[in-house]
């Protein structure tokens, strides 16, 4: 039996919507398998944190102090370096690791400027003046409100 033209367009648009349905639903089974944002998964390691979980937020906060996270590497370093103290248990971390995490936090954090001579004797009168006009208390509240 020979088909007619419309049965064969329709026959290759059945296809062709199998073939893209399917090329749908391999990207969205890949886009969720992707790694979610670091701000997600520094939320998680602290949830672990909190849940006492140690092992497990420490292995994620360790990677995301890897990739430049300060906060992370802030926190990962606390438990590298105190915890025995603190967790009960050691956190494996080469020293080089350990120094790249501290490069990490003193990259982020705000630097200050340091004041000019003449800021610095400004901010000196100023404090000079403040303390002139600051009450003196000594020892107790009711010693102090003998002396007014």
């Amino acid at each position: 039996m020979r088909q007619s033209r419309t049965s064969r367009w329709m026959d290759i648009m059945a296809e062709m919507l199998i073939a893209v349905t399917m090329l749908l639903a391999v990207c969205m089974a890949l886009a969720g398998m992707r790694p979610s944002s670091s701000a997600q998964r520094y939320r998680e390691a602290m949830e672990n944190y909190q849940a006492r979980q140690w092992p497990q937020a420490y292995e994620t906060l360790a990677a995301l102090a890897d990739s430049g996270d300060a906060p992370a590497a802030r926190v990962a370093a606390l438990m590298a370096r105190q915890g025995p103290e603190l967790f009960g248990q050691r956190f494996d971390v080469s020293p080089e690791r350990l120094a790249r995490w501290d490069r990490t936090m003193r990259g982020r954090e705000t630097v200050l400027p340091i004041p000019s001579n003449a800021q610095q004797v400004a901010l000196a009168g100023r404090a000079a003046v403040a303390i002139e006009h600051a009450p003196l208390i000594t020892g107790t509240p009711e010693r102090a409100a003998l002396q007014h």
